[in-house]
């Protein structure tokens, strides 16, 4: 007991739930083999003998495309999120982890249980008000296609990689002359002017003839072909949508409020807190003494723990243990805490092979919450609850009523659901969220929707949530015709036609410019602006990146002959350039905080790819076999 008290990071409180997490990943409270989810359990790689199968591939996917909601929101097109798009990097992503942690093992680098067991109870999304919930953790992983034991095996794996990727990155050094050459490069400012030859309205002057569009449509007809796109309806069955229809009456709420109250201990807790020495050799006995007489001369037992406490679980938290109610500790410790006052300290109490000072920092009332307080939670928690139920019984009820169904709509009305149409979409998927789900698509676009007509299966995208859908019209792969895109290709040959006129003037004006005129001389007899630009770096300070970045491929001027080029911008304006200077960066000109951050952020680039060089070359070594 006492060490995992030491081991602990959150207190005595934490012990007993670090406890209680050991009991439930040995038990395996969910059983791995019944949260396939419908997935293969196949094997669909191998890496030097270690297995992906085609569970830890969808696990993978749906983290990934989690991690990209995070990221970007609503802005992400959902073609983005589809399982053809994500399922080649996410597997590579598997196969180069494993690779990793296989270097990782054979370098003896691992985090014993007790460790693992300490950071889960300290993930904040396992935790309520700021305690570990041991429920809550079951449902979090078991969301994500995990049990205890899997989750705390990919945990450590984790770890043990980011060790081995943090030993790579902290071997990584640059000499200063390197330092100096990229400061120079990467700070270098260029001197240019140019003139625009603005696109304007010249395509509208362009003309084009009946022939010039039929020839153009029969060279690029291969590439007006659509993409085959289906419309569909569907119902989509959720808890969430049936616990909003749910009524509880205030006399469940009470007889719920009731039991709890039955549940909650009205007794008092006390906050402990304990400074521990360990063992009985004269430096402990020296320490035992020094505490004995800091407490005397009354200094603060925080400040004593921090410093003196073998704990060292608590004693960052001033010794700070936690609430008891008489049963966390072990007996001696709670009969001398409960000897005490409030605010006061034991003598030194020996136990085991330790020596504690404790001290009773605060006595607690346990008082539970009033029914008005608890109203709302109790009445959300028995909405779901009933929701649940009634979900089991219109997902049995649905399946059997969508199988051979003629449309979606008379199952919803048997079932008191609604039925979705949806527009037209491609393999890609749709803005509607249910059309994001690759699974979705799958079904929409397969045989048994697709070819035969029938109702998809029911497809349980969630524990909580499961959708089925039916064909209502299918556009397949054709070839658009002349009249169709005639409009598009008109467009297309005015931009062409003005375009190679306009570049047709650049490089007259760009030949002038070699032949000795300036470009002040050309702006003036072309009725141009001249822009004179000094010192830009490669941020552009608010020009069009194109035409900086172009810039900066320029070769440098010689024999003080400035470097001529030409260029369509964005806009599809044309651009005439002549390059005047190059200015390169001098480390020595930079002040000693913008000299240790070009250091630290070119060892960081470095490092990555070091890193990324040497992973590849491991993958290139390893056995990896995909299916």
């Amino acid at each position: 007991m006492l060490q995992g008290m030491r081991e602990n990071m959150k207190g005595a409180i934490a012990v007993f739930i670090v406890i209680f997490l050991g009991l439930i990943l040995a038990i395996g409270l969910v059983d791995l083999n019944s949260l396939n989810g419908g997935y293969s359990a196949d094997d669909i790689a191998s890496v030097n003998g270690r297995t992906i199968s085609e569970r830890d591939l969808q696990i993978a996917l749906s983290q990934e495309k989690q991690r990209l909601k995070t990221q970007f929101g609503n802005n992400l097109p959902a073609e983005f999120l589809s399982d053809d798009r994500l399922r080649e990097p996410v597997l590579q992503g598997l196969v180069q982890r494993k690779v990793l942690l296989d270097k990782a093992v054979d370098g003896r680098m691992t985090m014993s249980d007790s460790d693992i067991d300490t950071l889960i109870t300290q993930m904040p999304e396992f935790q309520s008000d700021g305690q570990f919930e041991p429920q809550l953790f079951v449902q979090a992983i078991r969301n994500i296609g995990h049990t205890p034991d899997s989750f705390r095996i990919l945990l450590r794996d984790d770890v043990v990689v980011n060790q081995l990727r943090n030993g790579i990155a902290f071997t990584t050094f640059i000499t200063d002359q390197e330092l100096k050459n990229v400061v120079a490069l990467s700070r270098q400012t260029r001197d240019f002017n140019w003139l625009q030859l603005p696109l304007g309205d010249l395509p509208e002057s362009m003309v084009v003839n009946d022939e010039e569009v039929k020839r153009y449509y029969d060279e690029n007809m291969q590439s007006y072909v659509t993409e085959e796109t289906v419309a569909v309806e569907y119902i989509d069955l959720k808890v969430s949508d049936i616990a909003e229809t749910v009524i509880v009456g205030e006399g469940e709420v009470k007889q719920q409020y009731e039991q709890e109250l039955l549940q909650v201990s009205s007794s008092p807790q006390s906050e402990a807190a304990h400074i521990m020495i360990e063992g009985d050799d004269d430096a402990a006995l020296q320490k035992i003494k020094d505490v004995q007489d800091k407490l005397a001369a009354g200094d603060d037992f925080a400040i004593i723990a921090v410093e003196y406490s073998d704990d060292f679980g608590s004693r960052e938290n001033g010794g700070n243990l936690g609430l008891t109610s008489g049963d966390v500790f072990p007996p001696a410790f709670e009969s001398a805490l409960a000897e005490l006052s409030e605010g006061s300290v034991s003598d030194p109490i020996k136990i085991d092979n330790a020596t504690h000072f404790i001290k009773l920092v605060s006595i607690k009332n346990n008082t539970p919450p009033t029914l008005e307080e608890s109203q709302a939670r109790i009445e959300s928690e028995l909405k779901l609850l009933q929701a649940e139920q009634i979900f089991v019984e219109k997902l049995t009820a649905l399946k059997d009523l969508a199988f051979n169904a003629e449309n979606l709509s008379d199952v919803a009305d048997q079932l008191s659901l609604s039925v979705v149409s949806t527009a037209l979409f491609t393999r890609e998927g749709g803005p509607e969220p249910v059309l994001s789900d690759g699974r979705v698509v799958d079904a929409a676009f397969g045989v048994q929707v697709l070819q035969q007509g029938y109702s998809s299966d029911v497809l349980e995208l969630a524990p909580d949530n499961a959708v089925v859908i039916k064909l209502i019209k299918h556009e397949p792969v054709r070839i658009l015709a002349l009249e169709e895109k005639q409009d598009d290709i008109v467009a297309e040959l005015k931009l062409k036609k003005a375009k190679e006129q306009l570049s047709a003037q650049a490089e007259s004006l760009k030949a002038a410019l070699e032949s000795g005129e300036t470009l002040a001389d050309l702006a003036i007899e072309n009725d141009l602006a001249l822009n004179t630009e000094s010192t830009i770096a490669r941020d552009g300070g608010g020009l069009s990146q194109e035409l900086v970045r172009h810039v900066f491929e320029l070769s440098r001027p010689e024999n003080s002959k400035p470097t001529t080029s030409s260029l369509y911008l964005d806009n599809n304006d044309y651009a005439l350039v002549s390059l005047s200077a190059v200015n390169d960066a001098k480390f020595e000109d930079l002040t000693e905080e913008e000299k240790r951050g070009a250091r630290l952020s070119l060892t960081r680039s470095i490092s990555v790819d070091e890193f990324q060089a040497w992973q590849q070359r491991l993958v290139s070594q390893a056995g990896v076999n995909v299916n």
